[in-house]
């Protein structure tokens, strides 16, 4: 077990401190007892996968600007377990890419020298707000996000900054420096303004054997290895097929990978800017039997051609009640559900255990020293 210098404050990961096997187990009981609760069934339960990496597997950090305590100076890290307005300068994490503790420690370094202010959520004054930094596992290409304040009198300090982490000795290769602007006042990584300051304006990533273009905003999984396994425990159960439905579709990761399996795929995603990505990457990868279609699921699917079966991957809300409702009226012969949330797709399979059957559930450790758990679960009509 290896800890990081800030484990008993920081945020960002609560089971570093036990074995992994402990830590499946532990995830897999409270999981499993979740189903029970909400009395669904499972036929064939096919145990959980482990991550493929146990440590510095995440592609993606969003770190935030700030002071560990009232009044310190700038650190730039992970937001406190229970103290949330403080943030801890985790410069040794132990699940962020190892290129990251290096990126994060110069621009640390670089803004406290300069005597820069960080954002204070309360008063919502303050120029630095936060870092993303993302990685392509596949593909060694970096992406560094810079969040600050509407004001331009700093831009020319951020672009020596920027020179500054070309400079660096990285394992991989920084191929887009990015800085972003707002004065919102939510805590959270927002662009209103956007500047390249090197290279593009996105990474590329892969697969399998396909190649994934992904912007600031755009979601990817963020443990690529992880999401490999995932993924193809999914296409396990997606046989050939003339007409397919991928719900929740995000980038088109999963309908481009399923467009070796069936002759036609309709993608359905309510967020603009990932199905315009997710049409890019099926470009890129010369795949031209994938339909994607922007809008809201539970209204866009009353408008296509019924399919052989449904894949779904929803976010950690789960399946609206009015898509529940339509699967449950169409009475598919198959769905295939992917989930990042266990409690929401017991919820959702139990009011759909009328019409359908688990027959097999499979868990995925994509989250080492997290409490977090993916699912694959095939249900099949009664």
């Amino acid at each position: 077990m290896e800890l990081c210098s800030v484990y008993d404050k920081c945020g960002g990961c609560n089971k570093l401190d036990i074995a992994y096997e402990d830590q499946l187990k532990e995830k897999e009981e409270h999981s499993l007892q979740i189903f029970k609760d909400k009395e669904v069934e499972i036929e064939n339960y096919k145990g959980i996968k482990p991550s493929p990496e146990l440590y510095h597997y995440r592609n993606k950090m969003e770190y935030t600007f700030g002071d560990e305590y009232k009044g310190g100076p700038l650190n730039l890290g992970m937001k406190g377990r229970k103290m949330k307005f403080n943030v801890y300068y985790t410069k040794d994490c132990k699940i962020a890419d190892n290129d990251f503790n290096d990126i994060l420690i110069y621009t640390r370094e670089y803004f406290k020298e300069l005597g820069f202010s960080h954002r204070n959520y309360r008063s919502h004054i303050g120029y630095l707000r936060h870092l993303s930094l993302r990685s392509g596992k596949n593909t060694g290409q970096l992406m560094v996000h810079l969040s600050t304040d509407i004001t331009d009198e700093n831009d020319k300090a951020v672009e020596t900054w920027a020179e500054g982490l070309q400079k660096l000795q990285l394992d991989g290769k920084i191929v887009s420096i990015i800085h972003s602007k707002t004065d919102r006042k939510a805590n959270v990584l927002q662009v209103d303004e956007m500047r390249v300051l090197y290279g593009n304006d996105y990474y590329i990533d892969k697969i399998d054997d396909l190649e994934f273009k992904i912007g600031p905003m755009s979601f990817f999984q963020t443990n690529t290895k992880g999401a490999e396994v995932l993924y193809n425990t999914a296409l396990e159960y997606a046989e050939k097929a003339e007409k397919v439905f991928d719900l929740y579709s995000g980038t088109g990761t999963i309908a481009s990978l399923l467009s070796k399996k069936a002759k036609k795929i309709y993608a359905v995603e309510l967020v603009e800017e990932a199905v315009q990505a997710a049409k890019e990457n099926a470009e890129k990868n010369g795949i031209n039997n994938v339909e994607f279609h922007a809008g809201d699921v539970k209204e866009i699917v009353e408008k296509l051609p019924e399919p052989d079966y449904v894949v779904v991957d929803p976010p950690r809300v789960g399946l609206h009640k009015n898509v529940v409702k339509y699967l449950n009226n169409k009475k598919f012969d198959k769905i295939i559900y992917v989930s990042c949330n266990p409690t929401t797709l017991a919820e959702n399979l139990r009011d759909m255990k009328k019409v359908y059957k688990v027959k097999e559930l499979t868990f995925m450790d994509m989250f080492p020293h997290t409490r977090h758990l993916e699912s694959v679960a095939l249900l099949e009509k009664r």
